[in-house]
């Protein structure tokens, strides 16, 4: 019996059959996949990263010891290389000669202070008491004027009565009334109080020299006490030496404490625990402040992910993560989202577009998205640089 051949028809029916099948599958395998992954997003635009340091050398000088080599692993605070201390240390010595000079001089200002105090204030008291002297003088010399004039006034007055009585006894005795004996008395009371009363000037001219002595005195005294008055002048003058001089202490001490911070600085250190890189420097060279020494890449690294901006609406800080690495054979690391840039990697390109120039093409834009990995999870094997597949887990 011979077999007859299917008919065109019924072939091709089944060819439609078997392509409206496969259509169908692969419509339901798209709708399973985004409904098992609608909580998930992903990226291939991603890359391991740290924060690299730059060390640069703070001081200049030559190279005396490297002590790190290319892609060595040094730890914070080891030393990476030293410069030559010779000169900052003759500074450092300079400047703590100089502190010395000017501590003793502000010392020496400091005694003449007291120096002036004392010696000002006892001139002062001295030429106070002085004047206080002078003036009781002149009261005294006063008092012996007013008791001159009043015994000169006595004196005139029975010079007076003297003179009258021998007017009298005159004429008495000319009339022969009285004896020539009693005549005699009255000139020797006249002549008597005559002669009293010269005393009496006598006494009074010289109660009045000394009254004028005395007030030359004061005057003198109180001269005395007006230089001495500024002795509030000369100790403020005195005060002011010495600030200044402390202030040159302060100023040497500042000079010192640079000079032993430069000193400091030709010993350079490593700021981060990481490996060194890009070494620009090596030993006898010479360096200029602010020289590149070399990088320094931290052991910690983390992940720069680049999310198109249509992913990024769920995206939220501590979401969970799945960093797969291409270089270790998409070996899976964890991580969580510790922050989102504010901005597109476009925004902060070197030169942003310009959407307004009238050529626009709708372009989906970047967000970068910060990825550190969970504490415990091993990273040593991380670069700086390398390619990573991101999953995000997104909250329901």
């Amino acid at each position: 019996m011979v077999d007859v051949p299917p008919k065109p028809k019924k072939r091709a029916l089944r060819a439609y059959l078997l392509l409206g099948g496969l259509a169908l599958a692969a419509i339901a395998v798209y709708f399973i996949h985004g409904y098992l992954t609608r909580n998930e997003v992903s990226t291939d635009d991603a890359q391991v990263d740290a924060d690299v340091v730059p060390l640069s050398a703070r001081v200049g000088g030559v190279i005396k010891k490297m002590y790190v080599e290319d892609n060595q692993r040094v730890e914070a605070g080891a030393v990476i290389a030293e410069i030559d201390p010779g000169d900052l240390a003759a500074n450092v010595a300079a400047a703590k000669a100089e502190l010395e000079a000017a501590t003793a001089q502000a010392e020496s200002a400091d005694a003449q202070i007291d120096v002036v105090k004392s010696s000002s204030a006892g001139g002062l008291s001295s030429a106070k008491a002085q004047l206080q002297g002078n003036s009781a003088s002149v009261r005294s010399a006063a008092a012996q004027v007013q008791a001159a004039q009043a015994s000169l006034a006595r004196a005139q007055a029975e010079s007076t009565k003297a003179q009258g009585d021998y007017d009298r006894a005159k004429k008495l005795h000319d009339a022969g009334a009285v004896s020539g004996q009693a005549l005699e008395a009255a000139v020797v009371a006249r002549d008597s109080a005559k002669a009293s009363v010269d005393a009496a000037n006598a006494m009074l001219a010289a109660a009045r020299d000394a009254e004028s002595q005395a007030e030359a005195h004061v005057a003198e005294a109180r001269g005395h006490v007006e230089q001495s008055g500024t002795v509030e002048r000369q100790v403020t003058s005195a005060t002011a030496a010495a600030h200044l001089a402390h202030a040159r202490v302060d100023a040497a001490q500042a000079k010192l404490d640079l000079a032993q911070l430069q000193l400091g600085y030709t010993k350079i250190t490593a700021p981060v625990a990481g490996y060194a890189s890009k070494l620009a420097v090596h030993e006898g060279q010479l360096i200029q402040p602010g020289a590149l020494i070399m990088m320094i890449v931290p052991a910690r690294t983390y992940v720069i992910a680049n999310f198109k901006e249509t992913q990024i609406e769920r995206i939220r800080i501590n979401d969970t993560v799945d960093v797969s690495i291409d270089a270790l054979g998409g070996r899976t690391f964890h991580g969580k989202v510790a922050s989102l840039a504010p901005g597109t990697g476009a925004r902060f390109s070197m030169m942003p577009p310009d959407n307004a120039t009238g050529n626009f093409v709708k372009v989906v834009q970047r967000v970068p998205v910060k990825i550190t990995f969970v504490e415990g999870e091993d990273t040593s094997a991380l670069h700086a640089g390398l390619s990573a597949e991101v999953k995000v887990h997104l909250q329901p």
